[in-house]
């Protein structure tokens, strides 16, 4: 670390949940942790699966399919093996190139 570099805490800002946390957090069943992760990871993820999915309703779909899977499957992340995004858009482009969407599924988050 530069002597330069301070921390959010030095200055008084809080930390900001790193996306694996984020991930342990919901294998938990933490809805906040997954609503949190749905937030910083969408429009990433959207932008990834439309390099696949030309149709922007199949591309939002694929991505609903990809959370629900996340939210689902959380708990089978390893951060040992990977980051929590790179764990997602590998679902992702699984899903995006081999055209499995539309699950169907509604996704209920209780806390």
């Amino acid at each position: 670390m530069s002597q330069w570099s301070v921390t959010p805490h030095q200055v008084g800002l809080p930390s900001i949940p790193s996306l694996d946390g984020l991930l342990v957090r919901t294998a938990s069943g933490d809805a906040d942790a997954f609503a949190d992760l749905y937030d910083r990871v969408a429009p990433r993820l959207l932008g990834f699966i439309r390099r696949f999915v030309a149709d922007p309703q199949e591309a939002e779909d694929v991505a609903f399919d990809v959370f629900l899977d996340v939210w689902r499957r959380a708990a089978r992340f390893d951060p040992r093996h990977g980051s929590a995004l790179a764990w997602i858009l590998q679902s992702a482009h699984g899903r995006a190139v081999s055209g499995e969407t539309g699950t169907g599924a509604e996704i209920a988050l209780s806390a």
